[in-house]
């Protein structure tokens, strides 16, 4: 009986040997249009990732913000 672990190196194998065979069979054009793409996608990951981090910090920020209206208020009330 295999492992689980034995059978995913057996296709990580075939993984490897198959992308040596796609850049043998494609041209330098090819492949760095290839690259090209694989890096922008990548690459609007990390913006979309990086926006959403933004978006948190601006709603963090808008908490605060309104808190601490709030205390001033109060302050003004007591005095």
């Amino acid at each position: 009986m295999t492992t689980k672990q034995e059978i995913r190196d057996y296709f990580a194998k075939f993984g490897k040997e198959g992308g040596k065979a796609t850049a043998r069979n494609r041209t330098a054009e090819e492949r760095s249009e290839a690259a090209r793409k694989a890096v922008q996608a990548r690459w609007t990951k990390n913006e979309e990732r990086i926006a959403e981090a933004l978006k948190e910090v601006d709603e963090g920020t808008r908490t605060l913000l309104k808190r601490a209206r709030a205390r001033k208020a109060k302050r003004k009330e007591k005095a």
